[in-house]
């Protein structure tokens, strides 16, 4: 049977009306629905997806010394770089891996003009260089990105404002550095700061500030990869204080994401002053006497045998009264403003080689020196403690001295085999006698049944030695205080670096005077003497004195009426230290007085030919080291007198120097006497440019092309064991 078309075609165009009506219908409602009823939902979503933050960095506080003057501040600098928001623009890419072929090539050809200009203005710079950076994924979409060159001449500025088409993305702006108006004054206290690495990035001190997108809390200082951190010195130990909080700029883009305007600026909050222990015109004073020593110190001259080869040196002078560091010198030195917005490869390796003595490693917190005679200090201690001696016991120094029930190596003698005669404790020690302390040494360890292994360790560590002084620097050493159970146990650790495991006479007798397996740092030593001149408090070493937030930056640094004290750093008690009877404590004072100031004391000679203002007392130690000359310490304090108390300490270490005296003796009464008479000069200020308050700015290409300029360079190496 055949069906009646005129029958069915009506129902079946009523069906599909009827679907047809269902589908618009619902289509309306959805309309309807997002557009009146859920429009605010996404108007919000469509606003957002136009909508770029860009992450700030604040101004960081300035660091000053202990009379307010500036030695770390900001100023604003002319760099060239590359701005990835412009560069995009004109497609260059994003700089990853989603790049067209097109993008990758435009951008090589822009990368290879420019490095070609740089290089031919002396400014050289590598196209991989340029790429790395470009590709780097620590700056954002829209970041402005430093490129390495060593000085932005007039010229290139206006080459690159003048021929801006030619070289799409590549731009001079202002932007604000960490300046020192000091030049390389107080290098290793001060430090300096570089871009963020990935392992910085993971440690506490950032994760605990927290990230742009997830600060840690509202007044948290949050990092983004592109920040630049504390890498050394005061600028990575206060670096929560040094850091402001940074802002955050609010741009609008189109679609492409090219910007349109800013819709908010960021509010900044500066960074707090850390003011410093140190006087830096007393600074500038040692710094100039140690370097000038170390070069004195060279050749077949008078206290040198073999001859002298001094390259290198550590001083410190510290305040007995409170364990504050007035002046800390380490020797060679670097300059920070080569280190800023970062460090090459080649400038990382040059600044820390053993070939160029190290210049940024702080001898005077991290190098190891053995302290030779200045280390009878403790032995005395240790001496009168166990009974071994006594103030008044007399010793008949012949010269040499013969360690009893030996059978190798038992022969012990002074410098040039001198024989001293008979001797007090005092005369012992203001003419240095090692006999007397062999003898000493060999009794101790012949009754150690009594007395125990190690009553000469147990007095260093009384004066705070084998312990970090606690003072507000990254990377300071224990030292190594050697005794019979970390000999053996570092035997058993690493048998191939000792020729014996368990401790002998010969260890003991070496350890009196110094020497062995005793090694102790510049700052150590000075704050082990200091200990003594204040008559037994070990202070914890301080180089930070108190932070403050300035009401106005306009205000003066120094003007205690625009500042607000943030933490004051108070003294700080490590331990004491306990002399059987004040005799012996007057004679172990008058021993080191004589060593200073009488005609036999072996840092008279320095003494007559830099007398201080007021008498001084103190000790030499001439170190010898297998293969070289002599290293040469002193550790003086003035005044020393019992009836007054001592206002400097100060310790000064020379590696080939020679003869304790002659280098380091001589060092130390030119720096007193200069602290005594108080004629030191003002140290040479250089003022900063002005300094930005805010993000980088653009050069106006109208504007005058006279520049102030800085070195800068790519990535350094992250630091060793950097937190």
């Amino acid at each position: 049977m055949v069906e009646d078309e005129s029958q069915t075609s009506p129902v079946r165009l009523a069906v599909v009306g009827v679907i047809c009506l269902a589908l618009f219908s619902s289509l309306f409602v959805r309309l309807y629905y997002l557009q009146i009823i859920d429009h605010q939902t996404y108007q919000e979503v469509s606003q957002a997806v136009h909508t770029r933050t860009k992450h700030e960095q604040a101004p960081r506080g300035r660091i000053l010394d202990r009379n307010g003057k500036v030695l770390v501040t900001n100023e604003t600098v002319v760099v060239v770089g590359i701005d990835k928001e412009v560069a995009r623009s004109e497609g260059l890419g994003n700089g990853e891996g989603s790049d067209s072929e097109e993008q990758v090539a435009k951008r090589t050809e822009v990368f290879t003009r420019f490095a070609r200009v740089m290089n031919r203005l002396e400014q050289p710079v590598k196209v991989l260089e340029l790429e790395t950076l470009y590709t780097d994924r620590r700056y954002g979409p829209n970041d402005f990105i430093p490129v390495a060159s060593d000085d932005i001449n007039a010229q290139l500025q206006a080459l690159l404002i003048e021929r801006s088409s030619e070289y799409p993305g590549i731009t001079v702006k202002a932007r604000s550095v960490r300046s020192y108006p000091y030049g390389t004054r107080a290098a290793h206290l001060l430090g300096y700061v570089g871009r963020i690495n990935d392992t910085e990035m993971t440690s506490e001190r950032v994760v605990r500030q927290g990230t742009p997108d997830a600060p840690a809390s509202d007044d948290a200082k949050p990092y983004a990869l592109s920040d630049e951190i504390g890498k050394a010195g005061v600028e990575r130990t206060m670096e929560e204080y040094l850091r402001g909080k940074p802002g955050i700029t609010t741009i609008q883009v189109d679609a492409r994401g090219q910007r349109i305007g800013t819709l908010k600026e960021p509010e900044f909050e500066p960074g707090e002053d850390v003011w410093l222990t140190i006087d830096i015109d007393v600074q500038a004073v040692l710094e100039d006497e140690l370097r000038n020593t170390v070069l004195s110190r060279r050749g077949q001259i008078q206290g040198c045998n073999p001859a002298c080869n001094a390259q290198e040196g550590a001083a410190v002078v510290l305040d007995p009264g409170s364990g504050e560091i007035i002046a800390s010198a380490s020797y060679p030195t670097y300059d920070p403003a080569e280190l800023v917005n970062g460090i090459s490869t080649e400038t990382w390796e040059r600044l820390n080689s053993k070939a160029n003595q190290e210049p940024m490693l702080n001898r005077v917190t991290s190098e190891l020196y053995a302290p030779g005679s200045t280390y009878k200090l403790i032995s005395t201690l240790a001496g009168l403690k166990t009974g071994v001696i006594t103030s008044d016991f007399v010793w008949h120094d012949k010269g040499y001295y013969e360690i009893e029930n030996c059978k190798w190596d038992c022969e012990r003698q002074n410098a040039d085999r001198a024989r001293l005669g008979s001797l007090t404790l005092q005369r012992a020690i203001s003419q240095s006698s090692d006999t007397y302390y062999y003898r000493m040494a060999d009794v101790m360890w012949q009754r150690r049944g009594e007395l125990g292994e190690q009553p000469i360790q147990d007095a260093a560590f009384e004066f705070g030695l084998g312990a970090k002084t606690g003072v507000q620097l990254p990377s300071e050493s224990s030292g190594r205080i050697g005794t019979p159970q970390w000999l053996r146990d570092t035997y058993d650790a690493k048998p191939e670096a000792f020729d014996h495991r368990d401790w002998t006479v010969g260890d003991n007798v070496n350890s009196s005077i110094g020497q062995g397996m005793t090694d102790v740092t510049a700052l150590q030593l000075a704050n082990a003497y200091a200990a003594f001149a204040n008559r037994g408090t070990v202070f914890q070493t301080q180089i930070v004195k108190q932070v403050t937030k300035a009401k106005t930056l306009a205000g003066a640094a120094n003007d205690i009426t625009n500042v607000e004290v943030v933490k004051h750093f108070s003294p700080a008690t490590l331990g004491t230290v306990e002399w059987p009877s004040l005799n012996d404590y007057t004679v172990m004072f008058n021993g080191f007085r004589d060593a200073v100031m009488t005609g036999s004391g072996t840092a008279n000679d320095s003494y007559k030919t830099f007398t201080p203002a007021w008498p001084v007392a103190g000790k030499t130690g001439t170190a010898q080291v297998k293969g070289k000359a002599d290293t040469s310490l002193f550790v003086g304090w003035g005044p020393a007198a019992l009836d007054t108390p001592a206002e400097y300490v100060m310790a000064s270490i020379i590696p080939e120097g020679g003869f304790g005296d002659k280098a380091s003796g001589a060092l130390t009464m030119r720096l007193l006497k200069v602290l005594s008479e108080r004629s030191w000069p003002e140290a040479h200020f250089t003022p900063p440019a002005q300094a930005a308050a805010g993000p980088q700015t653009e050069i106006d290409s109208a504007a005058a092309t006279t520049t102030t300029t800085i070195p800068i360079a790519d990535s350094e190496p992250p630091l060793p064991g950097a937190p």
